[in-house]
């Protein structure tokens, strides 16, 4: 099933519905102790709604109440009626053959100087339609846990961490941080040089879009660079230095950038929140060292 809500990460008490409803499958016979105890165990490592949504839409769903048949007896008469029924419209074909012959036998002088009449033909044996079949059962869906979502905000050490861990296998050229999401130009996976941008929200990295060609006068070294370059705990002290850098009790945070600052070093642009002055601060790729105020 689709939900706008699919790829947001589970929480604990989705785990919990998740595994509810495979435990009851696995009570009603519907899926054997294997399947029952491989499902639970991915349960518990599912990154999104998604792939808990996976662990439970193909399993069987829960059986029909069976209909009740009718009673013996009655089928016997029912079947007993339509032999009978059967045996008087065969007998009335009979006599209505002997009757025609007889006539034809009759009249048979007086067929030399008249026109032969046509002989009448039996009536045919009216069909006794077959009992109504019962209608089959519609098939019933899956009923999913309720969803209760729970997302890692991406100013956190451990926000950062699953970014970093996700996007591991991309070469970046420049990271946007948001509160809830991030934005990610990286070295392009097809055959030519240049730029695609990646989203990545809920814990998940969507599918990305090519962005623009790289020239000739873009080598790969100013244009790149590496996770390994700035850690997320470089990120996160950068973030917990603002106050201090501004020289406020507390700094909102906006956005974050992470790229080739023009002087080629790769540095963390921190931008506040609304309007406290300076546009934002500039650190190293270490977080600890404030290169610039703007």
């Amino acid at each position: 099933m689709s939900r706008p809500d699919r790829r947001w990460r589970p929480s604990d008490a989705d785990r919990d519905r998740y595994a509810a409803a495979i435990s009851q499958a696995f009570a009603e016979g519907r899926i054997d102790t294997a399947d029952m105890e491989s499902r639970t165990a991915l349960v518990h490592e599912a990154k999104s709604i998604a792939e808990l949504d996976a662990l439970v839409e193909d399993m069987p769903p829960p059986a029909p109440a069976p209909t009740p048949e009718a009673p013996v007896s009655d089928r016997h008469e029912t079947r007993r009626a339509l032999l009978f029924a059967t045996a008087l419209t065969i007998g009335a074909i009979v006599v209505a053959a002997i009757v025609g012959a007889v006539l034809y036998n009759a009249l048979g002088d007086d067929a030399s100087s008249s026109s032969p009449r046509p002989v009448a033909e039996a009536p045919e044996p009216e069909e006794i339609p077959p009992p109504d079949e019962p209608a089959p059962l519609p098939v019933e869906d899956v009923e999913l846990p309720p969803i209760d979502t729970e997302q890692v905000p991406m100013f956190t050490l451990e926000g950062l961490q699953e970014l970093w861990a996700a996007a591991a296998r991309t070469v970046p050229s420049d990271i946007s941080l948001y509160a809830d999401r991030a934005s990610l130009r990286v070295r392009s996976d097809s055959a030519r040089r240049g730029l695609d941008t990646v989203e990545y929200q809920g814990g998940l990295l969507l599918p990305r879009e090519p962005y623009r060609d790289l020239s000739d006068g873009e080598p790969d070294d100013e244009v790149f660079f590496s996770w390994d370059d700035v850690a997320p705990e470089a990120v996160a002290a950068a973030i917990a230095g603002m106050p201090a850098a501004l020289g406020v009790a507390d700094v909102p945070i906006g956005h974050i950038s992470i790229g080739h600052f023009p002087d080629g070093e790769v540095s963390i642009n921190v931008y506040p929140e609304g309007d406290i002055g300076p546009t934002y601060v500039r650190w190293d790729a270490t977080g600890q060292r404030v290169l610039g105020v703007y």
